[in-house]
């Protein structure tokens, strides 16, 4: 290989080099609005998936499992669980975002009891630790929103046939 050659090579490399775009730190988005639908629950734990969208124009696939003291207790505390998203930017990039509900960092309270087999609602508020993205960790976060049991009579008794989590969720990453 002639030394012309090898340094047009060279140079075609450095300039390719240079024109991609450096990874992004975390996801652009810091404030995402999620709506979850629950998959599995037990009288301590709820564990609820579905989408969201970033106030950077991120979308997200959700999936998080609340471990928390048995709904009506006084006071309803959030005692653990985990938070898992993946996100895709406006411009294609993948990235995620994880992170671990701080044990009584946060309450489940009752908004409106459902009498007479009414849906139940419920406050979620949360705080967030250990919050990593692909080139982050060290994080924190919030979670805020509301909880809704649709409930309906079934053979003579109240069921809840399926619940629902609306909420917001912000990062410092």
């Amino acid at each position: 290989m002639t030394r012309s050659y090898r340094f047009l090579v060279a140079a075609f490399s450095a300039a390719a080099i240079a024109i991609v775009p450096a990874a992004s730190a975390a996801p652009g988005s810091t404030n995402f609005g999620v709506s979850l639908g629950e998959y599995a629950f037990t009288s301590t734990v709820g564990c609820f998936a579905g989408h969201g969208s970033g106030n950077a124009g991120d979308s997200a696939v959700v999936d998080t499992c609340i471990e928390h003291d048995s709904l009506g207790s006084q006071p309803t505390y959030i005692t653990g669980g985990w938070f898992a998203m993946t996100t895709r930017s406006p411009s294609g990039a993948i990235d995620y975002v994880s992170g671990s509900y701080v044990y009584h960092g946060g309450t489940i309270t009752t908004i409106n009891p459902g009498p007479n087999c009414t849906n139940q609602q419920y406050g979620i508020s949360g705080a967030l630790d250990h919050v990593a993205t692909s080139s982050t960790s060290g994080g924190t976060g919030t979670f805020a929103g509301t909880l809704t049991h649709y409930r309906a009579w079934i053979f003579g008794r109240c069921v809840t046939y399926w619940a629902r989590v609306q909420a917001g969720v912000t990062f410092v990453y």
